[in-house]
């Protein structure tokens, strides 16, 4: 699936407007944190300057999910970077910011439909606005709509 998957992320970079993406193509359902994919990460960090970084957060049911997020956690420690943890499946429950994204969620629904292997089994789409929704009535009260919500893991200052 390595190269279907890969076909698809650059599908969704593409609607997204991501000029670049890079693939490390570890063992998909196995990523660990090791000291040297932490210190390929620490690199790229720091040298592209890197402010601030989006993670699913750590409380993710998904073992590649959590590894990101402990792997970003690993690579980044004693930066000045921010890092913020993101909703997949998993909602958080410590929000430290909310993002109106009502503007742009026709988008996000068509970047998570690029990867049109993972939505073949399940509407990821659907959830995923669903989950959008909820923020949106909960956390953009008045206007409502729909937001995303995140928890700083990591803070610059």
């Amino acid at each position: 699936m390595g190269p279907v998957r890969e076909q698809e992320a650059r599908a969704a970079a593409e609607v997204l407007g991501i000029e670049a993406i890079l693939f490390w193509r570890l063992r998909d359902g196995g990523v660990q944190v090791t000291p040297e994919v932490a210190g390929r990460l620490r690199a790229i960090v720091t040298g592209l300057g890197v402010e601030r970084i989006y993670v699913p957060h750590p409380g993710e049911w998904h073992p590649d999910h959590q590894a990101a997020s402990r792997l970003v956690s690993t690579a980044v420690e004693g930066l000045p970077v921010d890092v913020l943890g993101f909703e997949v499946w998993t909602p958080l429950t410590a929000i430290d910011d909310k993002v109106d994204i009502t503007r742009y969620v026709e988008r996000k629904r068509a970047a998570i439909r690029a990867h049109r292997s993972q939505c073949e089994l399940l509407s990821y789409d659907e959830a995923a606005l669903g989950l959008a929704r909820y923020r949106g009535e909960l956390h953009n009260w008045p206007t409502r709509g729909y937001a995303e919500v995140f928890q700083r893991l990591a803070s610059r200052s």
